[in-house]
């Protein structure tokens, strides 16, 4: 092990467990190729953006049936009711994929597709 940097506060338990822990990993071979870190939380974006897709245009629908049977004309809200949800949902899915495009370049944003210094 190294020497403890002065400088540096003091650790927690828990901070000093975690930094043997990846030494050892490191030891022994263990760790994993970068590109493999990351494999799962692509799968679980790209997931999420679905459902939530899904979720826009069913909203969508039914606000627009009920909104569509207080009005008198259920056909015409259910289908202005798709479209709202439709439009929503794409919203969505391009805010996520702009999302998921500045963290793979590391830039930050405050806004989904909007860059900080822009």
């Amino acid at each position: 092990m190294s020497e403890p940097d002065p400088n540096r506060p003091p650790s927690s338990d828990l901070d000093r467990l975690g930094e043997r822990l990846t030494q050892g990993r490191s030891e022994a071979g263990l760790t994993p190729p970068p590109g493999a870190q990351h494999a799962g939380g692509a799968v679980g974006d790209g997931l999420r953006i679905a459902i939530e897709f899904v979720v826009s245009v069913l909203v969508g629908a039914g606000l627009g049936y009920v909104l569509g049977g207080l009005l008198g004309g259920r056909v015409i809200g259910l289908l202005l009711g798709l479209f709202f949800g439709f439009a929503a949902g794409l919203r969505g899915v391009y805010r996520g994929m702009m999302a998921g495009t500045a963290a793979e370049n590391g830039t930050e944003t405050d806004e989904p597709g909007r860059d900080r210094d822009a």
